[in-house]
């Protein structure tokens, strides 16, 4: 373990608002595994979840998004050690969806996980989930032999799903969104974050590697801006999130078994359990509800009651809008 990596995440630590919290272990504990994520964060979600189905005891680091936390200076600093270790280079355009493999690395998101027994910072939500997944080697996969293929083509669709617009622009005809929500048009919400970059750019001109992760981050959102919250863009979403539910009432229908797959969750589920609850937070049910897809339908009521999903995100303060 070395000094700069205890002392890179002892000042992510100290820039947060809030003091971490053991979460399946005692408190005096010392997990393996540090997260930092956010409550209502839909790639956090996923990996509390894979944690919760594993029942891996970790350390949780609160990041408050609407506070701006994952912008802070040590925060960022910490991230871009995990974007290096990923490789691929930093995004500089919004592809609407969370897809690490199809944007690049975020240096400013979550959730980022520590593993301190190997000195590995990583991001991009599946392959934390997916390292977690091996990790658990005494517990049954989540990515069974043999049906890996059909599990990853599964969390392809889910990754690739426009999360970003449907949450922060204004939905084609009656928005139904939240209360909370339904002031954002998304322009003005990206913008936010362009403004955000522009501060810590200016404030830290003469530091190199912030310099790069502002940037990269301040482009992204100013394409988002310009290209993701038009009128005919939002329909394409929403159409695109449509397309995904249609084709999982196909797979649920030509399969006879318990879950997604098989008789056993496996990833697929998870993935497809917090995406379709996020849906209906966020209020676009008529997608499935009132005989549309009635197998989708009833996998919502389902991967609803499974125990990791209720425990990291249904009973997750703040996890839901």
């Amino acid at each position: 373990m070395t000094i700069a990596l205890q002392k890179a995440v002892s000042d992510a630590r100290a820039s947060l608002k809030r003091p971490g919290e053991s979460i399946g272990a005692a408190t005096s504990a010392s997990p393996r595994f540090e997260l930092f994520n956010a409550p209502n964060s839909i790639c956090s979600q996923k990996v509390r979840t894979v944690l919760a189905h594993h029942q891996i005891p970790y350390r949780s680091q609160h990041v408050d998004i609407f506070e701006g936390e994952t912008y802070l200076p040590a925060y960022v600093r910490l991230r871009m050690a995990g974007c290096e270790a990923l490789g691929g280079g930093l995004v500089n355009a919004h592809t609407g969806s969370t897809s690490v493999t199809a944007g690049g690395c975020d240096p400013a998101v979550v959730p980022l996980l520590v593993d301190w027994e190997t000195g590995e910072v990583l991001v991009d939500s599946k392959r934390i989930c997916f390292y977690l997944d091996k990790v658990a080697a005494k517990r049954p996969s989540l990515r069974p032999a043999g049906l890996e293929k059909q599990v990853d083509a599964q969390l392809d669709v889910v990754d690739n799903l426009p999360n970003y617009q449907m949450l922060a622009g204004k939905p084609p005809g009656v928005d139904h969104r939240p209360e909370s929500r339904r002031k954002s048009n998304g322009v003005g919400f990206a913008m936010g974050k362009v403004e955000r970059c522009d501060r810590y750019l200016a404030e830290f001109s003469n530091d190199a590697d912030l310099v790069k992760a502002y940037s990269a981050k301040r482009a992204k959102e100013l394409n988002a801006a310009e290209q993701l919250f038009t009128p005919e863009a939002m329909q394409a979403a929403y159409d695109k999130a449509e397309a995904g539910c249609a084709s999982l009432e196909r797979v649920l229908d030509a399969s006879s078994s318990q879950w997604l797959l098989g008789d056993n969750i496996t990833m697929a589920d998870l993935y497809w359990g917090i995406e379709l609850l996020r849906m209906k937070n966020m209020a676009v049910e008529s997608f499935w509800a009132n005989g549309a897809k009635p197998s989708v339908a009833a996998f919502v009521e389902k991967a609803g009651s499974i125990p990791a999903i209720r425990s990291a995100i249904v009973e997750w303060p703040g996890a839901l809008y």
